[in-house]
């Protein structure tokens, strides 16, 4: 479970979004072939905030005023990655073997639950799936990302 407060920015945390287009995988089984999960989102950086459930990506300051659930991913390894495809090709060759990228993030995540590697967003969940959510403005336009999980006292 992610910190105390119910929204709350995480050590000036932000998502790279250079193509704006955004893969969400599972941290351990996020490879050179992974395809987008969205495209077409704003292109720039954007702050991370905490709920007990999950993150929520600030893409806009505009306030939501509908939410969709857009995909459930699997996270057998109950870690979260979000990425740009552009960070994709760095991520996927650090190590010799596909598990060294993984292993090279957790260990960013030892001491807290989410964190920035490489562009890569990486979130201890502790969750065998995530939901990936979007918000739209009043005018249609996405404004908000949101990946939530089961608290870990509801596993």
């Amino acid at each position: 479970m992610i910190g105390p407060s119910r929204l709350g920015r995480v050590d000036d945390l932000e998502l790279a979004l250079p193509t704006g287009a955004l893969i969400v995988g599972d941290a351990a089984t996020v490879f050179a072939d992974a395809r987008p999960s969205l495209d077409g989102l704003p292109h720039g950086t954007f702050p991370v905030h905490t709920e007990v459930d999950g993150i929520e990506v600030l893409l806009a300051d505009a306030a939501p005023v509908t939410w969709t659930r857009r995909q459930i991913r699997s996270t057998p390894s109950g870690y979260a990655a979000l990425l740009d495809s552009s960070a994709l090709a760095e991520y996927t060759d650090l190590g010799d073997e596909p598990v060294d990228e993984f292993e090279l993030l957790i260990e960013q995540l030892a001491d807290r639950e989410v964190t920035v590697f490489r562009d890569v967003l990486g979130v201890r969940t502790g969750a065998k799936e995530c939901v990936l959510e979007i918000a739209l403005d009043a005018a249609g336009n996405v404004c908000r990302l949101r990946l939530r999980w089961a608290p870990a006292s509801a596993v």
